[in-house]
């Protein structure tokens, strides 16, 4: 027969947990209190291997020169303190909370509260005290919170004057549960009082006179030690297993003291203070294993540690993960140390509980130690980089009747030389993007242009249809892959919630020729004769490829990490050691790169064709070939139809490029407010009311990625349709319809295009993060070999149906790939955790 609660509720307790007043499952033979009555926390054995002074010192760093100290300042990025904001959070609430010894704050240890807490009131007087701020009435918050000040400050008049007997094994125990108290109170007073938040009389300086003292605490508690002797022993003389009070000791001392660490930081950067390194704790070990923190009995954790000493000292060498060794990596590491803290941090990852991972995460340095100033620059080049694609393009279209005439070939033979730049243009940057994912950035730029300048130079001299033709394939191989390498730059540095506006900018610089090639173009071809083109552009490519070795640097994470290693070839370590010397971005020491990854030439193929990126790349690549098609047949259409000249055609293609330039500076702005709106309802559905605050984590693989990038693409869709459309229409009835009618069509057909175009690669370049110049090259390969089959063609298509016609089918074939945008809709969220999951 089941028992129930109340007739078991009257047998008697075991002793252990009578004198205790605490429940008892009365099993005497079982009872884990009974158990935990043979443990003996009055004779521990640790020592400090630490200058404790320098932590209670720790509130002057914000105020005093760097230099006065010897400390290292660390900007904390909003990620990361919004993600240490909401994990000590759930400290505050679980301590308030309460729900016995199994549901206490991870740095403190459940076997050590329940045998000390009635030997330590410092302590049982908090967790009891604290339990009314669960739910306070309105008004009492108040009240509240000066009760627990008023037991913060016995506590300081006690023990925050280091006045405790060094040697008095019972007052470290009282001086240790003081510090655990003091930090919960602190914890409780900002979480669930707002102390320091909305309160009052000047809030911050309240909560920021409570840190001094707990600081001054943590100095009087850490220096009766920090770590076991026994773990200290070199691996080389053999390791000893300490106690195991002793260790519970020494490791709730640390994960106490790590904890007020990032609560410090936490307030600091909220204030918009200068943070800083946790130096003076160099050399403690990282928090231990779940399987050591969590052992309930003796036995269990011996048998743990025994395992743990094996893996950890090995035969010859070894020792703990230290806590710096989850801080940035040395500059002047070499590849063998680099390779083995990777191992060790791995090997400790691997058994770490989540306080752990929480010190792991909150150890992460800035995503980019470029500032803002820096990125525009690098922005402003890459930009001016990708200029070269379009131009080579652009400022093409209006000779070609002179180059059909000049050359003796027909109109369609000049177009094949259209069709294979787009073939090129899509092939070229599977090649360059893989190898500048792996090689660099800074010197894939550089091979590229050698070969873009030599191919203009050739054009420049040609004299027969058959050069021009191969030089325009070999043209295309150097210029078209600017694009790739760029998006791979702005992966490189910039985060999402940046990214779009940053993909904007590229994306206007990009399309700069769109709007002045074919000016340029035509008044070249008309004036100097076609081969000008080709020189000009010669020398444009020269000037930059000078500009590009100078201000240029190297921003592969996998050669430079954050930009503050320092790469061992040295192409790549100028000019980057001068944007490391200008950076207002504070950083510490270098970061460890990213995983080196061997060159895929077959990875922009295998990202085509993956079901992650193939639906939204198809539609993009069948707007793109529709969008080519009209600009490609507009010279030719308007000189038969409306008898314009070369000069006057290089003018009308004004619209369109102005519309494109339009399309992708609105959308750099729009997509980060989208991204942004999104984010912020994400974060108010997933905190609760006193998250408000805090900027959540949304680079995790639940948010709604989609919804922020790609909602928007169905209206500049169908606007697109219907510019194309009135395009096709109004030229085919030329004689009724002013030619000013089709022009401006041609401006929402940019302006949409590109719109269109910058929204997709952005989202390709979130989804593949790690491959953003391969993800980049597999978009650019489907739009260009699909522009390459309809530029090649469109004039067979409207020599046989007529011009509206023609551009009506390219409709029809717009409305029918709007469904690889559903299918990315509705299961692209599912498809990419599946891709995380596999990374």
């Amino acid at each position: 027969m089941k028992t129930t609660r109340y007739s078991t509720s009257r047998q008697k307790s075991c002793q252990s947990c009578s004198n205790a007043k605490a429940k008892c499952d009365r099993k005497a033979t079982s009872c884990s209190r009974s158990a935990h009555a043979l443990l003996d926390f009055s004779h521990v054995d640790l020592v400090c291997p630490i200058n404790a002074n320098d932590i209670q010192n720790r509130w002057l760093k914000p105020y005093i020169e760097v230099a006065v100290l010897g400390q290292t300042a660390k900007t904390l990025s909003p990620s990361i303190t919004a993600f240490t904001y909401r994990i000590l959070k759930s400290y505050a609430a679980i301590a308030v909370r309460g729900g016995g010894h199994d549901s206490i704050p991870p740095f403190l240890h459940s076997v050590h509260v329940l045998h000390t807490l009635p030997n330590t009131p410092a302590l049982s007087t908090c967790l009891s005290l604290i339990r009314s701020c669960e739910n306070p009435l309105p008004g009492s918050e108040g009240v509240l919170a000066e009760v627990l000040q008023r037991e913060m400050n016995k506590l300081y008049e006690q023990y925050g004057h280091n006045t405790c007997d060094d040697d008095d094994d019972d007052d470290s125990a009282q001086l240790l549960a003081a510090f655990q108290a003091y930090l919960v109170y602190t914890l409780v007073l900002y979480y669930r009082l707002h102390v320091g938040r909305d309160a009052a009389d000047h809030p911050f300086l309240r909560l920021q006179q409570a840190m001094m003292h707990l600081q001054e605490i943590a100095c009087a508690c850490s220096a009766r030690g920090l770590v076991c002797s026994a773990e200290l022993q070199d691996g080389a003389q053999g390791a000893r297993r300490p106690r195991w009070e002793t260790w519970i000791v020494a490791e709730t001392k640390r994960r106490t003291l790590y904890t007020m660490y990032l609560l410090d930081n936490m307030l600091t950067a909220k204030e918009g203070l200068p943070t800083f390194l946790g130096t003076e704790l160099r050399g403690l070990p990282a928090p231990a294993s779940k399987a050591l923190w969590q052992a309930s009995a003796r036995d269990e954790w011996e048998k743990a540690y025994n395992l743990h000493l094996a893996e950890w000292y090995p035969e010859g060498g070894g020792g703990l993960l230290c806590i710096d060794e989850l801080w940035a990596i040395p500059a002047d590491m070499d590849e063998a140390g680099l390779g083995e803290r990777r191992r060790r941090v791995d090997r400790w990852l691997e058994g770490v509980d989540e306080f752990g991972t929480m010190i792991e995460k909150a150890a992460e340095q800035p995503y980019c130690i470029f500032d803002k100033r820096q990125k525009a620059l690098i922005v402003v080049i890459i930009s001016v980089a990708a200029t070269f694609s379009g131009f080579a393009s652009n400022v093409y279209f209006p000779a070609l009747p002179t180059i059909a005439k000049d050359l003796n070939v027909s109109i369609e033979l000049v177009n094949l030389t259209v069709t294979s730049y787009l073939i090129f243009q899509g092939i070229a940057p599977s090649l360059w993007g893989p190898i500048s994912d792996v090689k660099g950035r800074r010197i894939t730029y550089c091979c590229t242009f050698v070969v873009f300048l030599g191919a203009c130079i050739g054009l420049g001299e040609a004299k027969s249809y058959a050069a021009v033709l191969v030089l325009r394939c070999l043209q295309s191989t150097g210029s078209a892959s600017t694009i790739a390498i760029g998006s791979g730059v702005i992966g490189d540095i910039t985060t999402r919630d940046e990214r779009g506006g940053f993909m904007g900018i590229f994306q206007a610089g990009l399309l700069v020729p769109v709007a002045v090639g074919p000016i340029i173009g035509g008044a070249l071809a008309d004036r100097l004769g076609w081969r000008a083109i080709f020189w000009f552009l010669a020398i444009y490519s020269g000037v930059f490829v000078v500009s590009l070795i100078l201000l240029m640097p190297e921003t592969l994470r996998s050669v430079v990490g954050n930009g503050s290693r320092i790469p061992s070839n040295p192409i790549a370590r100028y000019p980057l050691v001068v944007y490391q010397r200008t950076s207002r971005v504070k950083w510490d020491v270098a970061t460890e790169p990213a995983a080196r990854k061997r060159i895929d030439l077959v990875g922009p193929f295998r990202i085509l064709v993956s079901k992650q990126a193939a639906p939204v790349i198809v539609f993009l690549a069948v707007y793109y070939a529709v969008w080519q098609m009209s600009i490609t047949a507009m010279s030719t259409l308007l000189e038969d139809r409306y008898g314009l000249g070369e000069t006057e055609i290089g003018l009308s293609f004004i619209a369109n490029g102005v519309g494109s330039m339009v399309g992708t500076l609105v959308m750099g702005k729009v997509l980060d407010n989208d991204y942004g709106r999104i984010k912020a309802r994400y974060e108010s559905r997933s905190n609760s009311a006193h998250d408000a605050d805090g900027d959540g984590d949304s680079d995790g693989t639940n948010f709604p990625l989609e919804k922020a990038r790609l909602r928007l693409v169905p209206i500049f869709a169908l606007l697109q349709c219907a510019s194309i459309t009135l395009f096709g229409w109004t030229i085919q009835y030329a004689q009724k319809v002013h030619m000013a009618v089709p022009i401006v069509s041609t401006f929402i057909t940019g302006w949409t295009a590109i719109a269109t175009q910058s929204v997709i690669m952005t989202y390709l370049v979130d989804v593949f993060h790690d491959r953003s110049a391969a993800a980049s090259a597999s978009l650019n390969l489907a739009r260009c070999l699909f522009a390459a089959a309809g530029t090649s063609s469109v004039m067979p298509m409207v020599n046989a149906l007529g011009v509206g016609l023609a551009f009506t089918v390219c409709v029809v074939a717009q409305l029918v790939a709007l469904l690889g945008l559903a299918v990315q809709w509705r299961f692209g969220a599912r498809w990419r955790r599946e891709l995380e999951r596999r990374r």
